[in-house]
């Protein structure tokens, strides 16, 4: 959609007739605002994310955290949502394939992916590479299949967010008992980054015909279904039976906070403010994760590595580039 300065009244009222303002279920009226700061707050929930998942893997396996987590947040977006769920019969097979694919990354890679980096890497490590890489690759994926054309901010970019990640990540512990365990860890927040930007793009590309809402619940519902025949394998009746209050809060947090309001509002932003502006918001979660895995888990960043962070904030912020934004709306 071509962006039109504030003064062009006539060039307002065309943009107010082919978007009109919507909340999450598709309702007018809505202050755009309100897109803003639940955006802010959804980065906000997903900075606690990493320090909630560290604790629920603490007593509970991680593929049955997964299938509780997505299937108790599928089964509140369809009640409520329940008007506006895509009518699978009558769905072509690219709408169903779509749905396959966002509920196989969104869901089933995104959440193995993360927690199974959790298990091998500190939490702020989970806080920082995700959010760091998914903008980078974002942009890659617009340049490659939405034929936009990367230029030179955005290769600079990605170098200065690829240097900060290499510090973060310090590759030097592989000669380092147990470093390369923290490196494979690692390894996967940077895939599941990966993950995550190709299911923003699938998503966008979805909700031009089906409701966010709708979209979420069948994709969690997909992941779900996904994950429960490995979480068999996990036999998890004993660890459940002996989990804490810690836990259960962390993955009522995790489903919620993380899942329920989160993914909804980021789906929002998405359809309202296109992928690159919504991209731009994740600069924050690197940074309330950081500080939640400082203050509840006690973790520290070195100096170095508090460098690297930076770099890779930097990066992220050169690639958003204003004329980009505008094609890519």
């Amino acid at each position: 959609m071509r962006q039109t300065l504030i003064g062009d009244s006539e060039g307002v009222k065309r943009i107010r007739r082919r978007v009109p303002m919507t909340d999450g279920g598709g309702r007018p009226g809505v202050w755009p605002g309100l897109t803003y700061a639940r955006l802010l707050l959804a980065t906000l929930f997903w900075g606690g994310t990493a320090v909630a998942g560290k604790l629920v893997i603490a007593e509970l396996p991680p593929l049955t955290a997964g299938v509780l987590r997505y299937g108790v947040a599928a089964l509140l977006l369809g009640l409520a949502f329940r008007r506006r769920l895509p009518h699978l019969p009558e769905l072509g097979p690219k709408e169903l394939g779509l749905l396959l694919a966002i509920g196989t990354l969104g869901t089933f890679l995104n959440h193995v992916l993360f927690f199974f980096g959790l298990v091998w890497a500190p939490a702020a490590h989970g806080a920082l590479i995700p959010p760091t890489t998914s903008p980078i690759w974002m942009l890659l994926l617009a340049a490659r299949l939405g034929h936009e054309r990367v230029g030179r901010a955005q290769v600079l970019g990605i170098a200065l967010c690829l240097a900060g990640v290499v510090l973060v990540i310090r590759p030097e512990r592989l000669v380092v008992q147990g470093g390369a365990g923290v490196l494979f860890g690692d390894l996967l927040f940077a895939l599941g980054g990966f993950a995550w930007a190709l299911y923003s793009h699938l998503s966008r590309i979805a909700m031009q015909r089906l409701s966010a809402g709708g979209i979420l619940a069948v994709g969690m519902a997909v992941g779900s279904a996904l994950l429960f025949p490995f979480a068999l394998a996990e036999r998890p009746w004993a660890a459940l039976a002996a989990a804490g209050p810690v836990s259960w809060l962390a993955l009522a947090y995790l489903t919620l906070m993380g899942t329920v309001l989160a993914f909804l509002w980021w789906n929002v932003a998405i359809r309202r403010l296109g992928t690159g502006r919504t991209a731009a918001f994740s600069n924050l979660v690197p940074v309330f994760g950081v500080l939640a895995a400082w203050l509840v888990l006690g973790e520290r960043l070195s100096p170095l590595q508090m460098l690297g962070a930076a770099l890779a904030l930097a990066g992220v912020l050169v690639c958003q580039d204003p004329t980009r934004e505008r094609r890519l709306d």
